[in-house]
């Protein structure tokens, strides 16, 4: 993991997403492991790109605006227009389903 962190800070990632490490002196103090040395070396070289998972939700908004619906909608509206305008099968489909409603109601 911490080949990856490195290669991603080298590499200039502008944000990096940690899941499931650890985050403060304290973890680090209460673990008697091998290799802990590294991590924290690693962490001090990538630690201002660094944001564990928890941190994402706050970086970013949940609400969407009413624009962005907005200009959503109209992008499908048109794919589905220009679709419908140059598909001649499409057309002739429509064209047909158009005749058999007026059928239906005449």
């Amino acid at each position: 993991m911490h080949l990856a962190l490195l290669l991603a800070y080298e590499k200039g990632a502008e944000l990096i997403v940690a899941v499931g490490t650890h985050f403060t002196l304290a973890e680090f103090l209460e673990r008697d492991r091998a290799g802990m040395s590294s991590t924290f070396v690693t962490r001090l070289k990538v630690g201002e790109i660094l944001i564990d998972a928890k941190g994402v939700s706050r970086l970013f908004s949940r609400r969407v605006g009413l624009w962005p619906l907005i200009l959503l909608a109209a992008a499908g509206l048109t794919a589905i227009v220009v679709a419908l305008l140059l598909s001649a099968p499409l057309r002739h489909l429509i064209d047909t389903v158009g005749i058999k409603l007026r059928e239906l109601v005449s």
